[in-house]
């Protein structure tokens, strides 16, 4: 498979708009809690930011096929107690699901980093 350079690009640039704009959040909830000297705006807020990164994640483990790679599946690979057509159905609509799994990724990774940022910052950095 042949990447595009232009589509790479986009795609470098969509994850770091989101980062950018996920960060810029983070350090808005910050200053919030800071000028107003409540700390459980910041409590709130990274909450939200884990709870957002657990549901993102359990929603793409469940859209690319219930594994973390690109697993390819047969009908005989899939649970006996399924019948026939819910096989069928759950293999034509893996594609789909799959390519919905890799936009969450534009969503999840900037959070994800975020989140690592802002630890490397509390821990290490102050």
């Amino acid at each position: 498979m042949k990447l595009n350079p232009k589509d790479t690009l986009r795609k470098v640039g969509l994850l770091f708009a989101g980062f950018v704009l996920t960060y810029a959040l983070l350090r808005f909830i910050i200053h919030l809690a800071d000028a107003f000297s409540m700390p459980w705006i910041y409590y709130a807020g990274t909450a939200l930011y884990g709870i957002a990164v657990v549901a993102l994640f359990v929603a793409f483990y469940i859209l690319n096929g219930f594994t973390l790679g690109r697993t390819e599946y047969a009908e005989e690979d899939l649970p006996d107690r399924w019948t026939p057509e819910k096989k069928a159905d759950f293999l034509r609509k893996l594609p789909a699901n799959r390519a919905r799994a890799r936009s969450l990724m534009y969503i999840l990774m900037p959070i994800v980093v975020t989140l690592l940022l802002s630890y490397i910052e509390l821990s290490f950095l102050g």
